[in-house]
């Protein structure tokens, strides 16, 4: 092999070592910077995108509750709250959501921003009742306020990051804004204005947007409805010939087929943003895309102009 070869291959050999040199060093200090990162713990979905559409990479935003489980049922491991002690915020949806929430956050250290998102919205008083609903999220006035909150707090405690956290709080409400506004056009004329759904998950989404909620269950995702409310909502169906049955994908939907099969309505899922699902998050569902989702769904059940 004569020396100019000899001298290309050795050239060759010599930058292929520094680009992996390079790309190690620059993976291995990827993951240290992530590591460094103040976490988030956050119990609910639309919690969790809050917090990572205002803080992108500088706050590792952590999730609570499991991918495509009800978090109605849910209970942390002593793993996740190990997690949640290591953290500088526990964020949580408050209003009776997380049962656990309460008995845990009296346990954290100081040092934890401990933020009831709940204090912080419009809350509505379930109907017939003293306790108040939660899903307050599905009005998009409730999740712009969420993200006035977290802008807040988040700038309070790191402002150094206090351009950042604005310039995407800014970004993030305008397209709740719009949101909004597509709402409120799509549903504002519509020949049938109930929303039958089986589980009393819609009510905040209904009366921003004019609608007449009506549960088949109450706020919890495994209570069992009597015959009596089954027959009347049957006979509501019928009356006023609706046309669908809205029921959550994640809990139990065998009243809303029945439900569907005896009146000749369709039955169809409707995303409450509980939780997603494993196949949601592989797509890059977000808040905007399901609320989108959902404003198709209904536009078309209650048919609308």
């Amino acid at each position: 092999m004569d020396l100019k070869r000899l001298l290309v291959m050795g050239t060759i050999v010599i930058m292929v070592i520094i680009a992996v040199t390079f790309i190690t060093k620059k993976s291995e200090q990827e993951h240290t910077d992530a590591a460094k990162r103040p976490i988030v713990s956050v119990s609910t979905f639309t919690l969790y995108e809050v917090a990572t559409a205002i803080s992108k990479e500088s706050l590792e935003v952590l999730p609570i509750v499991p991918l495509g489980s009800d978090a109605h049922m849910f209970s942390p491991s002593p793993a996740q709250v190990a997690q949640i002690s290591k953290s500088s915020f526990f964020i949580y949806n408050g209003a009776g959501f997380e049962t656990w929430a309460e008995s845990i956050k009296n346990t954290l250290p100081d040092s934890i921003n401990v933020i009831d998102m709940s204090g912080h919205v419009r809350l509505h008083k379930e109907k017939n009742d003293t306790a108040y609903d939660p899903h307050y999220w599905l009005d998009i006035d409730n999740m712009i306020k969420m993200t006035q909150t977290l802008e807040a707090e988040f700038t309070k405690r790191f402002p150094q990051n206090t351009k950042t956290y604005h310039d995407n709080a800014t970004v993030y409400i305008a397209q709740l804004q719009k949101l909004k506004g597509d709402y409120q056009s799509g549903l504002k004329e519509c020949k049938n204005r109930t929303l039958i759904s089986n589980h009393d998950a819609f009510g905040y989404l209904a009366s921003a947007n004019g609608l007449e909620n009506v549960s088949i269950i109450g706020l919890s995702s495994d209570e069992q409805p009597s015959a009596n409310i089954i027959a009347k909502i049957i006979a509501l169906v019928k009356e006023h010939g609706i046309k669908t049955i809205f029921f959550e994908e994640l809990i139990n939907d065998n009243v809303a087929q029945t439900i569907a099969k005896e009146t000749g309505a369709t039955a169809l899922p409707l995303q409450p943003l509980e939780n997603i699902s494993e196949n949601e998050l592989k797509s890059h569902q977000t808040y905007e895309s399901i609320m989108r989702s959902n404003l198709a769904k209904l536009t078309q059940a209650m048919e609308c102009r």
